[in-house]
């Protein structure tokens, strides 16, 4: 009896070892099987040995390489295999006990393998993926300290893991990018060990000169009787060239002055009996400068984007249905957009956007009385790779117009002399230069002590003072002492504005 029951024990051991045997020898066979919250290995294999099923149905979920195949072993004679999409894998059977898997599309299916009983003997759950091992390789042996795994989401590479500085990062994403030949399909997780940041320094400066002259003789009105016929005879020049900038005069009655937008205007009458004749003699002449400055600074990230605007916005009108108008926002003003990648020995490779917008009457349209300005655009963009404190100076961008226009009446405006009272003379110019300058540094910290505020330094003046003398702030620099910082001289916001001291 002791030695039928020591028999039972040692059975019973034996079969419970073969039960943890056989869950080891199906993990050597190279696939994972299907559980709740257990993933699977994006690795192709070539070859898959099922274990024996011990009548249960095997569930396998299983990687297969685009345009390659898997060999699958299994333990019993199989009398049918079927697949959910033959478009993504197709199944060929060698023998009774294995079968070749190919891999056609990227994308997901299943196979069932049936036994000679009828009996599934195998579930495989497929997912075709691009075989990245090629890819992984590369850049483990290009990228020697980085720890970067490439994996497939679709058709879509993801990149995860860490590198030693951006520009591994950059690299990995080009390499990966080539592979599957677009940009867009690539994910970039990578994180890096050291993050940079970028401070740029931008100047934008513009100097804008325009003079026109405007000298003519325009003839209203004219009207000449002769018996009973009447000739009425207009003269009106238009001046094209500067009409859109400064109105012409309007010619009123001979005992009421001329309406004159800019410059004079001089108006004659002649009358005698039922003939008369209205003359008016324009001149005009105009020069102006304007400049635009803008010193914006930025901070960002490598490899992030960062946007600076100093202007506004502008109303657009759109049409919609039932003669509803909606309305959109243009932005106008000085805008600049970079995008920073710290490489290696403090060297920045940029791209940098730089747009100066203003609005303008110059091609501006007139709709159902709803008017829209036109929009003169300066815009600058590149990409460049320059060492931390260099600058960059974006320029060459000039613009000289002119414009001139004579227009009278036919034969009468090429008299000697007298021509000059049936002709105008119509002049424009206007030069345009700008100039960008762009100035990276790789940013660290400060002190809150080394952080200046626009206020600092400023100080509302006494009652007395600004009684008597008109100043509404005491001297720039009384609030601390200027000789413990870098600056020299008075420094805060001044305006200061021509012929006038403060």
């Amino acid at each position: 009896m002791a030695s039928s029951a020591l028999v039972r024990q040692w059975i019973s051991v034996v079969a419970v070892a073969m039960t943890c045997v056989l869950p080891v020898a199906a993990m050597a066979g190279g696939d994972v099987p299907v559980s709740k919250g257990a993933g699977f290995d994006p690795v192709h294999k070539s070859e898959i040995v099922l274990p024996p099923s011990l009548g249960e149905t095997i569930e396998r979920r299983i990687t297969v390489g685009l345009d390659k195949s898997v060999l699958i072993d299994v333990p019993e004679d199989l009398s049918n295999v079927l697949v959910s999409n033959p478009e993504i894998v197709d199944a060929v059977v060698q023998t009774s006990r294995q079968v070749y898997l190919l891999a056609k599309a990227v994308g997901e299916a299943n196979a069932f393998l049936v036994g000679a009983d009828g009996r599934r003997i195998a579930v495989l759950e497929i997912t075709v993926n691009r075989d990245l091992t090629a890819l992984n390789d590369t850049l483990q042996r290009l990228l020697p300290g980085s720890k970067i795994r490439a994996e497939m989401m679709g058709d879509t590479v993801v990149l995860g893991g860490s590198v030693m500085n951006p520009a591994d990062a950059n690299r990995a994403a080009d390499l990966a990018s080539r592979m599957v030949k677009s940009k867009d399909k690539v994910v970039n997780m990578l994180a890096t060990d050291a993050k940079e940041q970028v401070l740029l320094k931008v100047q934008v400066a513009e100097m804008n000169r325009d003079g026109l002259r405007r000298i003519g003789v325009d003839l209203p009105g004219a009207v000449v009787q002769a018996g009973n016929f009447t000739f009425t005879k207009v003269i009106q020049n238009t001046f094209p060239v500067t009409s859109g900038i400064v109105g012409g005069a309007i010619a009123t009655s001979p005992t009421t002055l001329p309406l004159v937008a800019a410059g004079s205007a001089l108006q004659t009458n002649w009358q005698s009996g039922g003939d008369s004749v209205t003359a008016m003699i324009q001149a005009l002449e105009r020069a102006g400068v304007m400049r635009t400055l803008a010193e914006p600074t930025l901070t960002a990230m490598s490899g992030e984007t960062a946007k600076f605007l100093a202007g506004g916005e502008f109303p657009i009108p759109v049409a919609q249905d039932n003669n509803a108008i909606t309305v959109e926002w243009k932005e106008f003003g000085v805008n600049v957009a970079f995008k920073p990648v710290v490489l290696s020995e403090g060297r920045i490779s940029l791209t940098i956007l730089a747009e100066v917008s203003e609005l303008s009457t110059d091609g501006a349209v007139t709709i159902d009385r709803i008017s829209v300005p036109g929009l003169k655009v300066r815009r600058a963009e590149t990409t460049l790779e320059l060492p931390s404190g260099a600058t960059l100076a974006m320029a060459g961008l000039l613009s000289d117009e002119t414009r001139q226009s004579v227009e009278g009446t036919p034969a009468l405006k090429d008299l000697p002399v007298l021509g000059a009272l049936f002709r105008s003379n119509d002049y424009r110019r206007r030069e345009t230069e700008l100039v960008i300058l762009v100035s990276p540094y790789i940013a660290t910290h400060s002190s809150a002590q080394e952080v200046a505020r626009p206020g600092d330094g400023y100080a509302p003046e006494s009652e007395l003072k600004e009684l008597f003398f008109g100043h509404i702030n005491r001297v720039y620099g009384t609030g601390s002492d200027p000789a413990n910082h870098r600056y020299r001289g008075d420094y805060g916001y001044i305006i200061e504005y021509p012929g006038v001291k403060g």
